[in-house]
């Protein structure tokens, strides 16, 4: 196939149904996750969380699609971001940062940068964790946002943990 290894993986062919299989349980488990929680929140939390989703079902025994990384990355995410969001509320700083384009493009940086730094200290980076902590400084916080990424790390966790035995690594 003149396709093959340019355009199509060369796995493709062999494995098929494990690719068919694993992006429909990607599919499902995010619909059962937008479902539940009935809101699609801000954009970078929605990407992160289906970010997340990517790496567990295309990528299941790589480290990144470990629940520790998947849950604690997050966890360590909205922490983060949950601190910084708090600065909004300060007197003064507030105004200062939700006027000027600079801070809060500073706030935003400094909460992805420690997020990182805190995942790697702890043994949970997890790359889809860093749009967590950025999605919630860059827009209001909300607890509805907390609780969708938590309970979209857990439930993504969860089914990975139950299904890691028939999940191939895809790439």
């Amino acid at each position: 196939m003149a396709l093959e290894g340019r355009l199509i993986d060369r796995r493709f062919r062999r494995h098929w149904k494990s690719y068919l299989f694993q992006c429909s349980l990607c599919m499902l488990a995010l619909l059962a996750i937008l479902l539940v929680v009935d809101v699609v929140l801000r954009a970078a939390i929605v990407v992160a969380i289906a970010s997340t989703a990517f790496i567990v079902f295309v990528l299941p025994h790589r480290q990144a699609a470990n629940p520790r990384r998947v849950v604690g990355g997050h966890c360590v995410a909205v922490l983060v971001g949950s601190v910084f969001s708090l600065l909004y509320l300060f007197p003064g700083w507030g105004d200062v940062a939700t006027t000027s384009r600079v801070a809060r493009d500073l706030v935003a940086v400094v909460t992805v940068g420690i997020s990182i730094l805190i995942m790697v200290v702890t043994d949970t980076e997890h790359p889809p964790a860093a749009g967590t902590a950025l999605g919630l400084v860059v827009m209001e916080w909300t607890p509805s946002a907390v609780v969708f990424v938590l309970a979209g790390a857990l439930t993504l966790s969860a089914i990975h943990w139950w299904l890691r035995p028939y999940l191939k690594n895809l790439l």
